[in-house]
C-alpha cells in the first residue's frame, strides 16, 4: 500500500460514521425489536458498546504493526502463506457483504419507490457510481464524504425533530419484562452488522496515527448513536408490533411525519440520508477488496480489476438476495455467526499471536 498520508482525521471520522450507519438505519430496528421487544433501544446501546470494544481491539492490533493495513498485518503475524490465505477469507467476506448490500438496495428502491423499475437496473446504476469512485480512489471518497456530511446531519436532525410530537412513552413499557438476556442477545447480534474492520485497510493513510485512531472511535460512536436514536423513535412512535413486522421500519417511521397537514410525505429525507451513507459503505468495501487483492497477489496496479469485480458484485447480488424471507432467515440464523468470525474471533487471535511474537522478539 502506498503510504501517502492524505486522509485528514475529520475525513476518516466521516467515513467511519457513514460505514456504521450504512444500511443498518433501515433494517436494525426490526431485528432488535424481534428479540428485545420494548427493550430494543437498550439493545441498540449495548450494540454500540460492543462495537466500540471491537474498535479498541482493532486499534490495539494496528499499534502492534503501525503503518500496515489489515492484509499486511495478516502476513506479518502468520507468515506469507497463512497470511495470504486469511486475507483471501476476508476478501470473500467483503465480496459477499458487498453483493448482499447491492441486493438490499435494489429490493428497497424497487419495492418501496419504483415498483415498475427492474431491480437489476437500479443495482447497475448505483454500481456505476461505485466504479467511478473506485477508479478515483479513497482520497476522493474521503473528500466526497466531507461534502455529504453536513447534509447527512441536517437531514437526520429534520427527521428527528419532525417525529418528536408523535412520541408515546407507553410504547417502551414494560421495561426488562423478560430480563437482560433478550437485550444481550439482540445487542450482540446487531453489533455484527457494523463492519468497522474494513477501515483497518485505510487507517495507515490517515495523517497522525493517534488522531486517526480517535477519529475511528468517534465515528463508530456517532454512527452507533444515530442508530440508537432511530431504534428508540421506531419503538416510541410505531409501537413494537409494527416495528418488528415492518421490512424497513425506519422508512415506515418517516412516512408517519405530518406537521399541520403541511409538512408530510417527507420519507425522501430518510432515503437521501440512507443512500448517502450507503454509498460511503459500499465504496469502502469496493476499495478494500481492490487493496486486498493488490496486497495478496503482489499487483502493481489495481485498476484493471475494477470492472471484473463490478460484474462479480452484480452476480453475487442476484444470487444472494433471492427474496426478503430468505434474507431475513439468513440474517437471523447464519450471518451473525459468520460475521463474528471475521469481526471478533480472528482479530482476537491476531492480537494474541501478534503481541506474543512482539514480546519474544523484544527478548532476543
Amino acid at each position: 500500500m502506498i503510504k501517502y498520508k492524505d486522509i485528514a482525521p475529520r475525513q476518516f471520522y466521516i467515513l467511519a460514521f457513514g460505514l456504521t450507519i450504512g444500511t443498518s438505519i433501515l433494517v436494525t430496528p426490526s431485528g432488535l425489536a424481534h428479540t428485545a421487544r420494548e427493550d430494543a433501544w437498550m439493545a441498540s446501546l449495548l450494540s454500540l458498546l460492543i462495537n466500540l470494544l471491537m474498535v479498541a481491539l482493532y486499534i490495539a492490533i494496528a499499534r502492534l504493526y503501525p503503518g500496515q493495513s489489515i492484509f499486511e498485518i495478516h502476513e506479518k503475524v502468520l507468515g506469507k502463506l497463512l497470511g495470504k490465505i486469511l486475507s483471501l477469507i476476508y476478501l470473500f467476506y467483503f465480496l459477499i457483504l458487498t453483493g448482499t448490500l447491492l441486493g438490499n438496495l435494489g429490493f428497497f428502491l424497487s419495492s418501496e419507490m419504483m415498483p415498475e423499475t427492474p431491480i437489476e437496473a437500479i443495482q447497475i446504476l448505483f454500481l456505476i457510481a461505485a466504479v467511478m469512485c473506485a477508479r478515483m480512489g479513497i482520497i476522493l471518497l474521503a473528500r466526497v464524504g466531507e461534502l455529504m456530511f453536513p447534509w447527512i446531519v441536517f437531514l437526520f436532525m429534520v427527521l428527528v425533530l419532525s417525529l418528536i410530537p408523535q412520541i408515546d412513552w407507553n410504547h417502551i413499557k414494560p421495561m426488562l419484562e423478560e430480563g437482560w438476556m433478550p437485550v444481550a442477545k439482540a445487542g450482540f447480534h446487531s453489533s455484527m452488522f457494523q463492519e468497522l474492520i474494513v477501515l483497518m485497510v485505510f487507517l495507515p493513510l490517515v495523517k497522525g496515527e493517534k488522531k486517526g485512531e480517535l477519529a475511528l472511535m468517534r465515528g463508530a460512536a456517532s454512527g452507533g448513536l444515530v442508530l440508537s436514536i432511530t431504534v428508540l423513535l421506531s419503538v416510541l412512535i410505531l409501537g413494537i408490533e409494527q416495528t418488528e413486522n415492518s421490512t424497513f421500519p425506519a422508512y415506515a417511521l418517516a412516512k408517519t411525519i405530518n406537521l399541520g397537514n403541511f409538512f408530510q410525505r417527507v420519507e425522501g429525507i430518510l432515503i437521501t440520508l440512507w443512500i448517502l451513507t450507503f454509498f460511503i459503505k459500499i465504496s469502502l468495501l469496493y476499495l478494500s477488496i481492490l487493496q486486498g487483492m493488490k496486497t495478496v497477489f503482489g499487483l502493481k496496479e489495481q485498476n484493471p480489476l475494477i470492472f471484473p469485480l463490478s460484474v462479480l458484485f452484480v452476480i453475487v447480488a442476484w444470487n444472494t438476495y433471492i427474496n426478503t424471507v430468505y434474507v431475513a432467515d439468513i440474517i437471523q440464523n447464519v450471518w451473525s455467526s459468520y460475521a463474528l468470525l471475521h469481526l471478533l474471533a480472528i482479530p482476537i487471535v491476531l492480537y494474541l499471536v501478534g503481541i506474543t511474537r512482539t514480546k519474544i522478539l523484544s527478548l532476543k
